[in-house]
């Protein structure tokens, strides 16, 4: 039962009146960078607006609970000062009065009410078992890829299918795992920096990308007992996790993949996540690029972007479909595995849209693709239209000759309305750092990747409220 949230007014007023409990050596560590900088943090922290996403998550009846801006506000703060566990930093909350005050109470709340929050906020079943076959994990059974390349475990159908899906929005998509907390981090972080001006509403460039998640869980469980068949049953501890491909470190994990949605404020050198996503390791970032921009479109309808950068990883007609049917102009580096298959940037296309061999012999045209929506066009020394050509050799070394796509009448990917490596497109895809910086603020500067946690729900909560830190951390900055 939620009896009461506090307001922004109350906490500023308990600030005000109870700083004449703190002792000497209190208000000295006070004035230190590192608490300072935490007060001005959390004074600017309007829990207020999160009052509709908070109150549904409790009951009517039951025993009282704590109150909900006295744990987001200590989430925020144990994030700011960098603990990595729950526990060790319940424990320092407990017998330091500074922290006590920072956060608005002098009775804290334990770390049974800090995992009871995670659980409300993730709708989190916290009695779930945990038990499995031995056996849960396995890697993919393809070969490792090479020179840093992304795992390829997804089909151009399942792309095709997944845009299909979210083309007309994203609300029966509403009762996944941590929508709440996306809606958290909406009402406390995104929205009021787009009422002041950190994040434009109309016109904007995002950027998208995912970045490996690896968890302290092992992949080999603990044997607990055996099953009523005798077999031996497994006690995981991240049993949502599974294994994935980290292309930087060339080597398989045992984690998540987080995902982001950022914007990069020129005008203020700012950048700012808007979109967090937990998804599984095995999941290609093609495919979250189209369920996380469909789901960041929902929660954010008054957000137009004009642009939206990707990597290579996006690089699928299926995407551009999707974007360009919601009037947004993808700006996606080319995928080198096909580059070689299609290289646009030497040839050229005559009037009828055919391209142009070297020898200025128009290419054999072989048939249209239904499902891919493209035309073949194969080399026409080899297709016997020609008798000789003086490119045969340089031009490709395959047996069946340079062959070369077009997407319904011209590549949306190399002749869209931005072309592909042409001086504007590398202006607008330089903003797509912006959203590798923010994976690297969230696991790094946050350390979400070194917090002794395991399952998914608590990798998503905490990455949702690093995204928050980020967002006071640039309002902050852009005050001084």
């Amino acid at each position: 039962m939620l009896k009461h949230i506090s307001s922004s007014l109350e906490y500023r007023a308990f600030l005000r009146d109870e700083k004449d409990h703190l002792g000497y050596a209190q208000l000295k560590r006070l004035d230190t960078s590192k608490f300072h900088s935490a007060l001005h943090k959390l004074r600017k922290l309007d829990v207020d607006l999160a009052v509709d996403v908070l109150f549904p998550l409790y009951s009517v009846t039951g025993r009282p609970a704590h109150d909900p801006a006295v744990l987001i506000r200590s989430f925020i703060l144990m994030q700011h000062l960098g603990y990595l566990s729950i526990h060790n930093w319940c424990a320092d909350l407990s017998s330091d009065s500074l922290l006590q005050w920072l956060i608005g109470s002098f009775s804290p709340p334990g770390p049974a009410s800090h995992y009871d929050f995670i659980n409300r906020l993730t709708h989190s079943d916290p009695h779930l078992s945990d038990l499995l076959q031995q056996g849960y994990y396995t890697k993919p059974s393809q070969k490792k890829p090479k020179n840093h390349d992304k795992l390829i475990n997804y089909s151009h159908s399942e792309t095709l299918f997944l845009a299909d899906k979210y083309k007309n929005g994203a609300e029966w998509d509403r009762d996944r795992m941590i929508y709440t907390l996306q809606s958290l981090f909406n009402a406390l972080a995104v929205i009021p920096s787009s009422d002041m001006g950190f994040i434009e509403s109309n016109n904007l460039i995002l950027s998208g990308d995912g970045s490996s998640l690896h968890i302290h869980a092992s992949p080999f469980g603990h044997k607990v007992k055996l099953d009523k068949d005798g077999n031996p049953l497994v006690r995981y501890s991240a049993p949502d996790a599974d294994i994935g491909w980290d292309s930087d470190l060339e080597s398989y994990y045992l984690g998540y993949t987080l995902y982001n949605i950022s914007y990069h404020n020129p005008h203020r050198s700012v950048d700012l996540p808007i979109y967090i996503d937990l998804e599984k390791a095995s999941r290609h970032d093609a495919l979250t690029t189209i369920s996380a921009s469909a789901r960041l479109f929902d929660m954010n309808p008054d957000i137009h972007p004009r642009y939206m950068c990707f990597d290579a990883a996006s690089d699928s007609l299926a995407i551009f479909q999707f974007f360009r049917h919601k009037n947004i102009i993808p700006i996606i580096d080319r995928n080198q595995r096909s580059a070689g298959d299609n290289p646009f940037d030497k040839f050229k296309l005559n009037e009828n849209g055919v391209p142009v061999c070297p020898n200025g012999t128009p290419m054999y045209d072989y048939g249209y693709d239904i499902q891919r929506k493209r035309r073949k066009f194969r080399c026409p020394l080899r297709m016997n239209k020609i008798s000789s050509c003086p490119f045969a050799n340089e031009c490709s070394s395959s047996a069946y000759g340079r062959t070369i796509y077009v997407n319904d009448g011209d590549d949306i990917r190399l002749f869209g309305p931005v072309p592909y490596r042409s001086e504007k497109w590398k202006e607008i895809y330089r903003n797509r750092t912006s959203t590798e910086r923010m994976n690297t603020r969230i696991l790094n500067d946050y350390h979400l990747h070194q917090m002794k946690i395991r399952n998914g729900s608590k990798h998503a909560f905490f990455a949702i409220f690093a995204g928050i830190n980020i967002h006071l951390d640039a309002w902050i900055k852009d005050e001084l």
